[in-house]
Parts: structure tokens; sequence; C-alpha cells
């Protein structure tokens, strides 16, 4: 029986790499074979590589500055050679919990400014989650990583909330109110999965 793909998302800092983590004990609680994921894949050449460094270093941006549409290209490419390897591991059951994934850069771009349907179109041939969950609320100022392009911008992760919130009306992901306990938050998040045990 093939697996099935869990999304995470919500901005930086809100608690996700911590709930992905929870919600992969509960499935493997409940007999699936269970793992994360998180996109982008920083290791996948050579787009990965690439993202990682641009996020976190001001000099390596200032020498090969893209623009919010080129670099939004390299995520999705990034994304589309993952692809192979995830039908792969869901077609024999495993079941993937994915921190960020399209909507993620989705929002992002559109909080860069770039255009909805050019970012929909570069996602569009993309796996669908079978399952996705927006984590909403004010992010935790313990979780923000110096020096990385979207974390210290405050002005852009608010620009970027309320783009997750709108696209998460437009594709419909489930909603769980990220500024409960942890213990409430894998709560609600496990009560929406349990729709597709």
């Amino acid at each position: 029986m093939a697996g099935k793909m869990i999304t995470l998302y919500g901005i930086n800092g809100i608690g996700k790499t911590t709930q992905v983590e929870l919600l992969v004990q509960f499935l493997k609680s409940q007999g699936k074979q269970a793992s994360r994921l998180k996109y982008p894949v920083y290791d996948l050449e050579p787009e990965g590589p690439f993202i990682y460094q641009y996020l976190r270093d001001a000099d390596f941006r200032r020498e090969n500055e893209l623009t919010t549409e080129a670099l939004q290209q390299k995520y999705a490419d990034n994304r589309r050679r993952y692809e192979a390897e995830l039908q792969r591991r869901l077609s024999e059951g495993e079941w993937i919990v994915a921190e960020d994934y399209t909507g993620t850069g989705i929002a992002w771009g559109l909080t860069w400014g770039a255009d909805l349907e050019y970012l929909e179109k570069i996602n569009q041939d993309l796996y669908q989650p079978d399952l996705s969950i927006l984590m909403h609320g004010e992010r935790f100022d313990t979780a923000i990583e110096a020096g990385h392009r979207n974390e210290t911008a405050e002005e852009r992760i608010k620009i970027c909330k309320n783009f997750h919130l709108l696209l998460g009306e437009r594709y419909r992901w489930q909603q769980v109110n990220a500024n409960q306990s942890i213990e409430q938050v894998a709560e609600d998040i496990i009560q929406r999965v349990k729709t597709i045990v």
C-alpha cells in the first residue's frame, strides 16, 4: 500500500521542525513507516547547496544576485530533482512528513514581489500532498536563525505570514493555532491527520 505525504506550512520560527518530529513519532506509533523531509533538500546538487548559501551568506548573495523569479525557479528545480525519490518512497509505503514544500516557495516568492501565476506555473507538475496543514500564529524569537535572509527581515515575515494565510484558503490547507502549548499543537495536528490514517 502506498504511503502518504503530509506537509506542514508556516512562517519561519513557528515550530514546524518540532511538530514534524512529533507527527513522525505519532505515525510510527500507528504502525506506519514514517520519516521527515525538509525542503529545500540542501544536499541535492546543484540547487540545494546554492540555496543554502544564498540564504545565509550576504557576500555570496551580492556575488550571485538573482531576481526573485530566478531564485524561486531554483527552489522549484530542487523540488523537481527530488521528485523521483519522493515518489519511490511513497510507492514503497513510506509516510513522509514534509517541513515546507511548494506552498512555502509561493508564499516567499509573493513576499519578495513575484507574480502568483508564475509561481504556480513553475510548481504545477509537482506531487500534491495528501494533507497540508498551516501552523498559524506569532513566531517564537528563540527560533530565529541569525544571518538568515528570510528570518531577520521582520516586515517581510509579517507579509509572508499573511500570504500563508491567503494561500491556505486558496489551496484549502487545514489550519492549527501554533501559539498553544507544544502538546496541544501536536494534538490538533494529529486530529487532522487521523482523517487520512
